[in-house]
């Protein structure tokens, strides 16, 4: 993996490992007073938060055409409608057909996802603050040097003219 793309995958895969974490250590807290059935609802709803975080820190950390200064906005607000959309499906899916889910079970459910996201914001949070280099995108020089080169699509607020 070459240099520019390793900041962002290194955030991706801690911000991944750290909601996995979290959904394990829900469903061995769930293992100790509950059931089989419970334990795989407490890992499905860390793994809700977890598939909707892997697209939208692919869309915004991984995915090469997206690192592109002019596409970041477009890749942000792609990588926050999907993560919702997906959210809401599978959470829709899970209560519709899964029946153990809509009874006090449902308690479950949304506290291991709740767990596993704040676990992840945490995570990111101090990463970010330890490195806030990593903040920043790896092609963030590209806007400077295409403004020095001319080629700036007229968005410039430095006219020559």
């Amino acid at each position: 993996m070459t240099g520019k793309y390793s900041q962002g995958s290194s955030l991706f895969w801690g911000l991944l490992r750290a909601q996995a974490a979290a959904a394990i250590g829900i469903a061995i807290l769930v293992a100790i007073a509950g059931s089989t059935e419970q334990i795989l609802i407490a890992l499905w709803g860390g793994g809700i938060s977890l598939i909707a975080y892997a697209w939208a820190g692919f869309q915004l950390w991984i995915h090469p055409k997206n690192r592109l200064a002019r596409r970041q906005a477009s890749a942000a607000i792609r990588a926050e409608v999907g993560k919702v959309v997906i959210l809401l499906l599978l959470f829709w899916l899970t209560l519709s057909e899964w029946p153990a889910t809509r009874s006090s079970n449902a308690l479950i459910l949304f506290a291991a996802f709740f767990v596993s996201q704040l676990a992840g914001w945490i995570w990111l949070a101090r990463r970010l603050a330890t490195n806030p280099i990593e903040a920043q995108p790896a092609d963030s020089s590209a806007p400077a040097q295409a403004a020095s080169d001319g080629n700036d699509d007229g968005n410039s607020s430095n006219k020559d003219t």
